[in-house]
This record gives structure tokens, sequence and C-alpha cells, in this order.
């Protein structure tokens, strides 16, 4: 049997990669819309037309204000706006063909995988680790949620890169090695980890190719930063969690237990959520030193592992076994929060990193083949990517809906507020204002900042308890401007307040925000309440302007040109930005 599985043609592990890929992921690919797939896609009205596609090259991923403008957010991902935009344009609003072209990606780079692990491992071990990575929990995520496209995206052309400069020697070819890095840049600044790893390849085993490789990669990865600081600056923070406010102190402390997360989730995956924001910025016993001899421990194994190797003149493979450890070194380092990220963890960081984990245990199973039974070998294997798969599968009903997912994700990461955040939009939306304040507390009190407050603000608004909603929102505004704090706040002015200080406020505001139509409108009503009815009418044309087709805003322009009042409507947006 053995003898037959090492004999498989590339087409026979494309099949088998491919339909075990279905078999495991089917679970998830009709989950719907949710959490950053609204303002990413749903309510996104710049990828609702190709007719856009150069203002996805000119901002971020997310679309908060009224009008079609550079889309917000300090990530720089035009590759998977544009792929959104291709979906919307062909299928519409149907999350089923997001997780469809996604699931395709995986499989793409998992089969990619096996042909690269085949060149240095032969077919029946290269078919093993890539099924082992295709099933893997840990990296589930990046089939299950849409926003991970972009991970999908960035390894896709990424590894497509690497197995084309092992597999190909021309100057035409590198040409196009270059491109594809170009693209995985495009999707996600974590593809210049396989800019690296290209380099390193060579550099260890062809180097007479690595100069003039060098030279040119310098093209698509000064292009992408050209494009990136034009598009959305410097910036790589969003101060979007606790991670942010620790001092390079608090990381470092931090940083043992990052990994030994990694490596725990690679063993024995049970537990996963979406999002971790745990953090240990003082010394412990439990949190810093347990973790760090653990680590360390980690660590000399495959140190004593690779220097095993080198003694025993198995020069070859110390080199393979060296090239795959710094491949999964890379990937951790750039997670390590030496510079600050969005979250303490996340499972699809580990992505890149695992290829480089499955490289050394293939290295050693090769190198040490004698001392294995091929028949047990198989029978662990098969367990292992059964016991794996099932694992996935059940993970992708997780994210059969926000509430489910957020559930979930609290048992394995409680310390996660944007769960609490989606708990408490989601009693929001079923008029259980209790539950509602309930969850968006215990949000604040892991982590204030303006989405809980904000969400609190229209919790309170519901009540009709507007000093207590005016209160969220300006707490909300001592930790972050965003736009749906302002359009909130603004919505209460007709009937809290002092007119003429609203008014004040509003101007205030649209002169920061001119593009918010939200805010334009408001101001048009406060003027009207106010008596001025010339300055309510410049108002609310400015709305229209920016919106013309809003069939609300319509109605007022009209309303407003005739000296009638305007018709008001509360809708406080508690969804988090």
């Amino acid at each position: 049997m053995l003898a037959k599985i090492n004999k498989l043609t590339n087409w026979q592990a494309a099949l088998i990669i491919a339909i075990l890929g279905f078999a495991v992921y089917f679970t998830g690919l009709h989950n719907p819309f949710q959490g950053d797939d609204i303002s990413q896609i749903v309510n996104n009205p710049v990828v609702h037309s190709l007719s856009h596609i150069l203002l996805l090259f000119k901002g971020g991923t997310f679309f908060y204000n009224g009008n079609i403008a550079p889309l917000s957010g300090v990530w720089f991902r035009p590759l998977m706006m544009v792929v959104f935009s291709v979906i919307y344009a062909i299928f519409g609003l149907h999350a089923f063909y997001y997780h469809l072209i996604q699931l395709l990606l995986c499989i793409g780079s998992s089969y990619l995988l096996y042909l690269i692990f085949k060149r240095f491992f032969g077919s029946i071990l290269a078919l093993v680790l890539a099924l082992i990575f295709l099933v893997h929990p840990i990296n589930s995520q990046v089939v299950l949620a849409i926003p991970s496209m972009q991970d999908a995206l960035f390894f896709f052309f990424g590894i497509l890169a690497f197995w084309l400069l092992i597999r190909f020697k021309s100057l035409k070819i590198m040409l196009l090695i270059a491109f594809c890095l170009f693209l995985s840049l495009l999707s996600k600044e974590s593809g210049i980890l396989f800019v690296a790893v290209c380099l390193l390849y060579l550099l260890i085993f062809k180097r007479k190719r690595f100069y003039p490789f060098l030279y040119i990669t310098i093209i698509p990865v000064t292009l992408w930063m050209a494009l990136k600081v034009h598009a959305v600056g410097l910036a790589i923070n969003p101060h979007a969690g606790p991670i942010d406010s620790l001092s390079l102190g608090g990381r470092l402390l931090t940083m043992p237990s990052i990994m030994l997360f990694y490596l725990s989730k690679l063993v024995f995956p049970l537990r996963l959520a979406s999002i971790y924001h745990w953090v240990h910025p003082t010394f412990s016993l439990r949190y810093v030193l347990v973790p760090l001899i653990i680590d360390s421990g980690v660590i000399s194994l495959m140190a004593c592992a690779g220097w095993l190797l080198y003694q025993k003149k198995r020069k070859e493979w110390f080199h393979i076994f060296l090239f795959f450890a710094i491949w999964a070194a890379i990937g951790l380092m750039m997670h390590l929060q030496f510079t600050p990220l969005d979250m303490t963890v996340c499972e699809t960081w580990f992505y890149f990193s695992m290829v480089g984990v499955l490289g050394m245990i293939g290295v050693l199973l090769v190198a040490f083949q004698e001392k294995i039974n091929p028949y047990w070998f198989t029978v662990i294997a098969l367990i292992v990517i059964a016991l794996f798969g099932v694992r996935t599968a059940l993970r992708g009903t997780d994210w059969s809906s926000p509430y489910k997912l957020a559930s979930q994700d609290i048992i394995a990461s409680p310390d996660d507020y944007i769960a609490y955040n989606t708990l408490a939009s989601y009693y929001y939306d079923e008029h259980d204002l209790s539950d509602a304040l309930l969850n968006i507390q215990k949000s604040i009190n892991i982590y204030p900042n303006g989405n809980n407050y904000n969400i609190q603000g229209a919790i309170y608004t519901a009540e009709g308890n507007f000093a207590l909603a005016k209160q969220a929102y300006d707490n909300g505004l001592k930790f972050q401007t965003l736009s749906g704090l302002y359009d909130n706040l603004a919505a209460i002015t007709p009937v809290y307040g002092n007119t003429e200080q609203n008014i004040q406020f509003l101007q205030s505001v649209v002169h920061k925000h001119p593009n918010d139509a939200n805010l334009w409108f408001y101001l048009a009503v406060e003027e009207f309440i106010g008596g001025d009815k010339a300055d309510s009418f410049i108002s609310i044309k400015q709305a229209y302007s920016l919106v013309p087709t809003n069939q609300a805003i319509q109605t007022d322009y009209f309303d407003i040109n005739h000296n009638e009042m305007p018709i008001i409507t509360f809708n406080p947006k508690p969804v988090p930005e």
C-alpha cells in the first residue's frame, strides 16, 4: 500500500487534497456575513461596483461614512477588496461564494505546499504534511472568516512564488515570481515574509541566483510601499486592543505566553477563538516563568535535533532543517508584539509559520526513517488528520451566527471584549436592553474604547435615557473619534440639549467630517428648530449632494425647501466599527 502511495501522481494528490478540503469545510460554506463583513462588503458601496476599483487602492478596507470616498482603516489590503468586488459583481451579496473562493485558495495553497514538500521528502510524507496543514484547526479561520481572505490570498500568491522559484530558473520566471510577491504584498503586508523566505532559500541552496533575485524584488517591494504610504500612511497600529497600551517591557513579559499559545494550539487545538486580547504585563510564575521554561525547552529540543543532524554528517538535511526552522522563526517574530498589533494573538498569524514547523518535522522523519515503522506512521498520520478534520468541521458550525461565534469565543478567550460587543449588539437587536447593557459593561471593563461606548450610548438612546447616552458617546470620544460616535451623538440633538450649543457642536463636527451626510442632516434639523431656515436649507442641500439616493434625506430636503419640519428618525448604530 505504501509503495502505491509513494507513486501517487500530482493529479491524484490534488484530488485527495480537494476532496478532504470540501469534506472538512463544508460546515462553514453557508455561514452568513458577520463582523467586519458588514462594513467591508455588505454596507460598502465601493465594492459594489467594479467602476470603483481604483478607490480600493487609495484607502483602507472599511466603509463608515455616507458617501463614496477612500475607505477607512490603517490596513492596506487592495487585492482582497478587489476580490470582494469581483465576487460581488458575479454572484451578488451571497456569503457562500466568498467562503467558496477562500476554500479554493486554501486547497490550492495546500496543493502547492505538497509539490514543495515533495521535492524534499517524497510523495507520501509530502501529502501527509500538506493534509495536516489544510485541515489543522488553527488554520480553519483562514477559510471560515471572510475577512481572512487577506490571509488566503497572501499565502496563495506567496507560496506560488516560492514554488516557481524552486521549480524554474529562467529570468522570465523571476519576473513572474516578483509579480506573485507583489500580489501577496497587496493582499497583506505579511507577504514580505515570502520575500524573505525566497531570498533565504537562494542564500542557502542557490547562491548564484541570490543577487539577481534580490535586485528584481526591489521593484515590487518599493511599489507596494509607495502605494501603501499613499493610501494609509506608515501606521500599522489601529489601537484596537489592550496590547497596544503596554510598554515594550509589558509586551516582552507577554511574549512567552504568546509563543506558548501557538505551540499549545498546534498540538492541542481544542478551544479556539477568533480573537484573543489577554495580556500579562507583570512578572508571574504562571504566565511568564512557566511559559518561558516551556518555550526554551522546545527551542532547545529543536536545536538539539539540528545539532544531531549536523553531527551525523547529514549536512544536506541539516541545511533543509535550518531553512524550515528560520521559516518558522521569522513568521513568529513578526507576531510576537515587538511592534504592537491589533490583538495579542490570532490563529491566522501562525498560518505562515506552520509551514516551517511541518518542514522541520518532515526533515526529522526522513533523516531518521530507519527508526520509524511505516505501518504505524501511516496509522498515526490517518488518526491525526481525522481528529484535526473533525475538530475543524465542528469549528465551522461556530460561524453559523454572530451570537454563536461570540458565545464560543468567550469560552476560549474570556478577555475578548469584541465578543461582548457582539453579544450586546445581538441583545440590542432583540430588544433585550438589560442583557445588552450587561454585556457592553463587561466589554468596557476589559478594554474601554470608542466602539463599546458607542454601543452603550445606542442602548441608552433606545431606552430614552439621552443624558446617559450623551455621557457614553462623550466617553467614547475620549478614546477614539469614530464617525459612528459623532453620528449617534448628533442623532440625539433634536431631543436633548440646548439648541444653540447643539448647533455649535454640529458645526464643529461637520468641519472635521465634511463628507458625513448624517452630520449635515442633523445640523439642518437643529438649524431649522432654531429658526435659521436659510442655513438649514444649505445644510440639508449639502447632505443631499453627498447621498442623493438616500430616500430619507430626499424627503427632508423637500420638506425644508418648503419650510416644513423635517421628519426625524432615530437610528442609532450599535454595531462596532
